[in-house]
Parts: structure tokens; C-alpha cells; sequence
């Protein structure tokens, strides 16, 4: 096995190769989404509680549903976000086909098959230092950042989330070898 960094591992076998792209590991982050989803849970307890304890006129029922509205969602969002940085992994598989793509969090997601002869580029993109994307991308809870594009006949494939220019670089040249090597 070969470390392209402490987060993106290579295994090369006679027939196909695997690489797996773990998210940044910080424990101060990870306490800090912990605490953050445990308040969250707190708060949507304590307001699904209040339809049982308190005597509420319609209006405050109907701005309650409201909020708790948002707060499922947001709770969704929260929950995957803080589970991708503890158990989440993407995974690739380069065989002589194509590229086996699975982004998973306790083994669970999409496999998504690209097909070396539908390959049109290989690609990776960056925000701008300082940019508002850049900063935004940066953030514990976002999970986006993809930063390399694998264009297809049929639509574009992102992957390698939030990584450094020295991965990303380092990954295109594993896929582009492996494109050049089967066709």
C-alpha cells in the first residue's frame, strides 16, 4: 500500500487498483460538531416537549411546526455532516473497465461507474485564496469541496472532497495513467 498523503491511500493489485480519500481528521472539530449536534437534538426536544407540557393557542402550535420544520432539516444536515467526518470515505476502484466511484459513510452510498471510453477530460479546480468560496468550502460542516471534475460523454463526475493541490494533482495522475494503461 502507498500513502499519497495522510489522507488518500493507493493499492495496487494485478488487476485493479484501489484508492480510498478519507476527510480531514481533527478531533477539536469533531468535539466542537459533536457538542453542536447534541444541542441541536436538545433544542428540537425541548420544543416537541412543549406541545405536551404547555397549553398553546393555534398560532403558537402553527409557528412551532415551523420551526421544527427547518429544524428536521437542518438536523439532517448537521447529522450527515458530523457523520462524514467521523466514518465517511470516498472510494475508488480503477480496473481495466472504468473507474468504481462511491462516496460512503458506514459502508453506505451510490456506486457510480465510469467507463474509461466515455472519459473526455480530467480536471481540477480550485477557488480563488481568500475567496468567499474558498472560506466557505473550508468550514467543518460543509462536506463539498470536490476538487477534481472527470468529464464524461454524459455528465461530470466531482470527487476528492476539500483536497490540497498536491493530492489532487497527485490523483489525477493515478487516473490519467490508468486511462492511458487500458486503452
Amino acid at each position: 500500500m502507498k500513502w499519497l498523503s495522510k489522507r488518500i491511500s493507493v493499492k495496487k493489485q494485478a488487476t485493479f487498483t484501489t484508492i480510498i480519500i478519507t476527510p480531514i481528521q481533527n478531533f477539536w472539530v469533531n468535539l466542537l460538531m459533536g457538542a453542536w449536534l447534541g444541542m441541536w437534538i436538545t433544542i428540537g426536544s425541548v420544543v416537541v416537549s412543549s406541545f405536551f407540557i404547555f397549553k398553546l393557542s393555534y398560532q403558537e402550535e402553527v409557528i412551532l411546526w415551523i420551526f421544527l420544520t427547518f429544524w428536521v432539516y437542518y438536523l439532517q444536515k448537521i447529522s450527515r455532516s458530523f457523520l462524514w467526518l467521523l466514518y465517511g470515505k470516498e472510494l475508488l476502484k480503477i480496473d481495466e473497465v472504468g473507474i468504481n466511484y462511491k462516496r460512503s459513510i458506514f459502508k453506505y452510498g451510490k456506486t457510480h461507474v465510469i467507463f474509461f471510453e466515455n472519459v473526455l477530460s480530467i480536471s481540477a479546480r480550485f477557488p480563488k485564496d481568500n475567496s468567499l468560496e474558498s472560506v466557505w468550502e473550508s468550514s467543518p460542516w460543509i462536506n463539498g469541496g470536490e476538487r477534481i471534475n472527470i468529464e464524461t460523454k454524459l455528465k461530470t463526475y466531482t470527487l476528492g472532497r476539500k483536497l490540497i493541490k498536491q493530492e489532487a494533482f497527485g490523483l489525477i495522475d493515478i487516473l490519467k495513467s490508468a486511462i492511458k494503461k487500458a486503452t
